[in-house]
């Protein structure tokens, strides 16, 4: 049977970038932001989609005016939830402007509710990243007591008790990027202790503890979610090849050095399902897919030469060719009916993203495909959707 009052929370992936950051000042120059990159954009060979140009031109996000725009515009075409990356690097927030002053005191934020996603990873110079790669790292990931007690204490006074917090059967959900990179540097019984104490802390304040999703990198502890206290799990995005590996969280996906420089977005819809419904399979924990509109990373790495040249990683994976809106709802639609078919009460899709410019994955409009993606997912997930297969519960997320 199908269930045709399942509502969706549609979680977007947002990321922050496109303003003046002080940090950014003193590593770029002073009124650096991302949209540096998005405008120097060239093509690699020919027919190369370069430079992306945002109908609404260069804005700036921390700016109430443009978070109320941005809100709106979600909000009317079904995005449910701004799940807003959220660094922490020397004891401080990096790149939180767009939150703090904008986005949670628009006016119309009643429209929209905020995840935070902990991008716990090391900030590496891709902006762009040199060819040879030197001086690479900026940041370096932290998880020592004396910032993880300064991180949970700005997430308990800034987020966790808004009234627009996204939460899971009471609890805030924040989703921890990179796992791999916590238990690499303190160790499963580290890992467990600091998430233990993050809801010890949440306990004091009074407020219910965290639905801890992991996202991004997490293979290596895979078998060991639940004892850490995960409560469900996604990836960053199921746009890839199977000559990249079997396991989509498998570094090596990426770094096959006979990457080819253009992938077929359709090509990868049969790929991606299957790839959810292996890790439903495996995972004792709720798994919610995501949904990825495309991938074009050139614009963080310094451009190379000829067409056979070999990929080396990040920032140079293979550029994601025929993610038409067309291809886009196809992709939506298998989202929806893979959630509709898990045994779940909470039916959530991920989206990567509403704005990763530099990574060629936004739904915010273009001036080549203006509102496409966005109609696509409103006639995805704007009405009850219906799927000829059997699902339980159907309520959307409680926040």
């Amino acid at each position: 049977m199908s269930d045709r009052n399942a509502r969706f929370d549609v979680a977007a992936i947002y990321f922050p970038s496109w303003h003046v950051d002080p940090r950014n000042e003193k590593l770029h120059g002073k009124g650096w932001t991302e949209w540096e990159l998005v405008e120097k954009a060239r093509p690699l060979y020919e027919g190369h989609r370069q430079p992306r140009v945002p109908a609404w031109g260069r804005f700036d996000e921390a700016s109430v005016e443009y978070a109320e725009r941005q809100i709106d515009l979600a909000a009317d075409y079904g995005i449910t939830v701004f799940h807003v990356d959220w660094y922490w690097y020397e004891g401080g927030p990096y790149l939180n402007r767009p939150l703090d002053e904008a986005l949670l005191r628009a006016s119309n934020n009643h429209r929209m509710k905020f995840g935070i996603m902990w991008a716990n990873h090391d900030w590496k110079h891709i902006f762009p990243m040199p060819r040879s790669k030197e001086k690479a790292m900026i940041f370096p990931s932290e998880y020592d007591d004396k910032a993880m007690e300064g991180l949970v204490d700005e997430w308990i006074e800034k987020y966790l008790s808004h009234p627009r917090i996204w939460t899971i059967e009471g609890k805030p959900v924040v989703s921890i990027f990179d796992l791999n990179d916590m238990v690499g540097k303190i160790g499963i019984e580290g890992a467990k202790r600091l998430l233990d104490r993050f809801d010890e802390r949440m306990s004091r304040a009074g407020l219910p503890g965290l639905h801890w999703n992991v996202m991004g990198f997490y293979h290596e502890a895979e078998d060991r979610l639940e004892e850490l206290g995960i409560a469900s799990a996604t990836n960053y995005q199921t746009i890839w090849d199977e000559k990249y590996g079997a396991n989509i969280g498998d570094p090596e996906n990426v770094f096959d050095p006979r990457a080819p420089k253009r992938q077929n977005f359709a090509d990868s819809l049969p790929r991606a399902e299957a790839h959810w419904e292996k890790m439903a399979g495996k995972l004792r924990i709720p798994y919610y897919p995501i949904l990825t509109q495309g991938w074009d990373s050139s614009p963080r790495g310094e451009p190379f030469a000829g067409a056979g040249a070999i990929m080396e990683g990040y920032p140079w994976y293979p550029v994601v060719e025929n993610n038409t809106p067309e291809n886009f709802e196809r992709a939506a639609r298998l989202a929806r009916d893979f959630a509709l078919r898990q045994p779940y009460a909470h039916k959530i899709v991920y989206v990567n993203a509403w704005n990763e410019w530099t990574e060629g994955s936004y739904l915010l409009p273009d001036t080549e495909y203006g509102h496409a993606y966005l109609e696509a997912i409103k006639r995805v997930f704007g009405a009850p959707a219906t799927v000829g297969s059997a699902t339980k519960g159907g309520a959307a997320s409680d926040a």
